[in-house]
């Protein structure tokens, strides 16, 4: 099963769901359209987490500014809701962005994850999308949005998320959900 991270959003979930109908009844995060965002994939341990950082996340939004939180305070916010899913873990992930995403934003995300103590890489790709999902204990990534890309449209958003999202947070009023699966 897998749940479409939007623009501008935070979702953690669990790695898998024994109500699914999947094989394995693993549960994936994915997002696509990252020309110029980027991704923030994690694992810890049973559970991921999959943000898709909009490109006006910028040195000028970083920050607090006076009309509210900064992308460091939201994504904080995010990190530490889903860090108090698993208190003991230390996360793995990957940072993924497309050609062309402006160099500042994937180096202060990572720099921001290794003050966190992330196990982190960060991956210039050619695709402008990312999946996550954790497969008997281990935290996976992948440029394709699902394994078979006859699955690619076959995802539900966090409106309506067939799995249950243990954390959620929008980065900035920009944040809009996924849009549903086309031709279904």
């Amino acid at each position: 099963m897998l749940i479409r991270v939007g623009l501008d959003q935070w979702m953690a979930v669990a790695g898998s769901n024994p109500q699914s109908q999947a094989p394995g009844h693993l549960v994936g995060l994915n997002t696509s359209g990252l020309a110029g965002c980027v991704a923030v994939g994690l694992g810890w341990g049973d559970v991921i987490s999959l943000a898709h950082v909009y490109s006006d996340c910028t040195a000028a939004t970083w920050v607090a500014n006076g009309v509210g939180p900064g992308y460091m305070q939201t994504l904080t916010a995010a990190y530490d809701a889903t860090q108090l899913l698993r208190p003991h873990v230390r996360p793995t992930g990957v940072i993924v962005y497309s050609d062309g995403t402006p160099a500042w934003l994937p180096r202060q995300l990572m720099q921001w994850l290794e003050e966190r103590a992330v196990d982190i890489e960060i991956e210039e790709g050619e695709g402008a999308s990312c999946r996550v999902w954790i497969s008997q204990g281990r935290f996976g990534w992948s440029y394709n949005l699902a394994e078979n890309p006859a699955d690619n449209n076959n995802y539900t958003t966090s409106i309506n998320a067939a799995a249950p999202i243990l954390a959620y947070q929008a980065l900035s009023p920009a944040a809009a959900p996924a849009a549903p699966p086309q031709g279904d």
